[in-house]
């Protein structure tokens, strides 16, 4: 992909460019910054280096759109990049990855009509949204993100209905209320919580997007039953559902299917093409088990893998659950290092908070 891009530098540096080739230039570049450290999937985690290809590729959407300002694909592409950009700084820094989505969202809304109906439009939109509202749930903005989930759904549902057998638009919508949910443990969590004492709502809220991910994502598992990386996903939400339910006091055979999902999960752990990101989220499965006798630290340290400020998250609660105190504040101080400085009147996101919780001193 470098030497790919680097064939596109010289062709751009020869002349008599077109949008066209702007455009196709600006895909490798956008590819290589995928290779570099797109989110959510197996990249060589170097963030700075993907937002450096991502800005490229928009620089040159923006140079397309200088000789024809109507040319639809750039500025499909710029909506594209710039969410892309948003999604590599939404760890580290959701404030400035904020701004990324808005942005993002002013070129989806400066698309033709005709554009913006097509199903892939619509879906672009819905994940900006989606990411804008976990970038504010990350700051703590609960009351702002919900609207911006629910119409997220609300999108990928419709797309859903344009084809029920499509995969990608059911693992948008599994994705989409798995994320609503999140916002909602984490609304519940007494260090993130705005408000403390709505917490049972926001569990009971909780369960109700989780349960609807559940079943969504068990009927693409009957289009594909061998999928590993949708199985654990799935494991994982089961292990999230009881300790819902036994924090509401309704545990009923919730303990039996939890024991059940974990068992699942360690038989995965097993095999050696798993990715840190999916490591982590089995770490984190066994961490947050309960009742707590169905926790496994030792395994959860085991899984961890150290690479990104929310992975030193994890290995950290690890090692504290494990009683290795001394690492566990070595490692969060380790992850706020990785984050932007805090900045006095700014509000702190959330892996921030955790991180300082995790760097406190033994209880």
């Amino acid at each position: 992909m470098r030497i790919s891009s680097d064939a596109w530098d010289k062709l751009i540096a020869a002349g008599n460019v077109t949008p066209l080739l702007l455009c196709d230039a600006g895909s490798a570049y956008g590819t290589l910054g995928d290779e570099l450290g797109q989110t959510g999937t197996a990249s060589l985690v170097d963030p700075a280096g993907a937002i450096a290809a991502y800005s490229k590729a928009m620089a040159a959407d923006n140079s397309a759109l200088a000789i024809d300002p109507h040319f639809s694909r750039a500025r499909r592409g710029l909506s594209i990049y710039e969410m892309k950009i948003g999604s590599v700084k939404m760890e580290t820094d959701p404030a400035t990855a904020v701004k990324d989505f808005e942005a993002a969202l002013k070129h989806a809304d400066a698309l033709p009509e005709a554009e913006k109906g097509r199903l892939s439009t619509v879906r672009v939109r819905a994940m900006l949204m989606r990411k804008l509202a976990i970038a504010l749930e990350q700051l703590g903005e609960y009351a702002q993100s919900v609207p911006l989930f629910q119409q997220a759904i609300g999108f990928h549902r419709h797309i859903v209905a344009q084809d029920p057998k499509d995969s990608r638009a059911l693992l948008d919508l599994v994705i989409v209320l798995d994320d609503t949910a999140i916002g909602y443990e984490d609304a519940a969590d007494p260090v993130l919580a705005a408000r403390t004492g709505d917490r049972s709502a926001n569990l009971i809220l909780a369960r109700k997007y989780l349960a609807q991910a559940t079943a969504e994502l068990e009927g693409l598992l009957k289009m594909d039953p061998d999928h590993d990386e949708w199985r654990a996903l799935l494991y994982f939400m089961q292990v999230r559902l009881g300790a819902i339910d036994f924090a509401l006091h309704a545990r009923g055979r919730s303990d039996l299917k939890t024991k059940i999902a974990l068992a699942s999960m360690k038989e995965l752990y097993s095999k050696a093409h798993f990715t840190a990101q999916l490591l982590d989220q089995l770490a984190d499965a066994f961490l947050r088990a309960e009742p707590a006798s169905l926790e496994d630290p030792q395994l959860a340290l085991a899984c961890v893998q150290r690479e990104t400020a929310s992975m030193l998250l994890t290995l950290a609660q690890a090692f504290r659950a494990t009683g290795q105190i001394e690492k566990s504040r070595a490692t969060a101080r380790e992850g706020l290092a990785l984050l932007p400085p805090a900045q006095p009147g700014n509000v702190k996101p959330r892996n921030r908070k955790l991180l300082e919780v995790q760097a406190q001193p033994g209880i």
